[in-house]
């Protein structure tokens, strides 16, 4: 599997099994970033689906909404998780998807969630945790470090918006805080299951 951070728009993972793209937008969805016949485009709600749909070919499958779905024989779970601000009502989906016997859990608004113990019961083991980064704050560095503690990944993928630089001040911030020793950040993150390890591994994607 490839996982790659594509210009501040989204994640992309290529699969054996086809190629999910995870919060892709209109300016990055086009023709071939669509090439694989078996393409999942996964949003983050209904109104960031509907302002891409022009762009999305009529092979591709759209996920939008909580619900469990079965794709090209992959498994996909999204939850609608409620956001710790002020508005009750504000809430983000969180998606986890069963590829290559690995299970990726793709997050969003980092800083503001806080996933429910039935709803991490629901995901299962986590081998990839990829984080979208708004910021590097203590706040947001601290969501991770509680989110780490919680769903135990094996390989920690962060992937800061508006980022310039090759290695992320968030990522900078977490190495420091787990004691690991800093690595090189890279385009894309080539991932098998036989290569996991049962030490927490944690990647800087930069944008390609």
């Amino acid at each position: 599997m490839k996982i790659s951070w594509i210009n501040d728009a989204g994640i992309r993972a290529e699969t054996s099994q086809g190629l999910i793209l995870f919060n892709h937008d209109e300016n990055t969805l086009d023709g071939s970033s669509q090439k694989d016949e078996n393409t999942i485009a996964i949003f983050l709600n209904e109104n960031l689906k509907k302002n891409s749909e022009k762009k999305l070919l009529n092979s591709t499958v759209s996920i939008f909404e909580p619900g469990e779905y079965e794709v090209n024989n992959i498994p996909i779970q999204a939850h609608a998780i409620r956001l710790n601000t002020e508005n009750l009502d504000e809430s983000v989906n969180i998606f986890s998807v069963i590829t290559e016997g690995m299970t990726i859990c793709y997050l969003n608004e980092i800083s503001k969630i806080t996933i429910p113990a039935n709803i991490t019961e629901s995901i299962g083991k986590i081998d990839i945790l990829v984080c979208l980064s708004d910021d590097s704050n203590d706040k947001s560095v601290e969501s991770i470090n509680s989110l780490l503690s919680s769903l135990d990944p094996k390989i920690l993928i962060i992937a800061e918006k508006n980022s310039n630089n090759n290695t992320s001040e968030i990522y900078d911030k977490l190495i420091k805080g787990l004691g690991h020793s800093p690595e090189d950040s890279v385009i894309n993150a080539n991932i098998t299951k036989s290569g996991i390890s049962d030490t927490l591994k944690v990647l800087n994607l930069r944008k390609s």
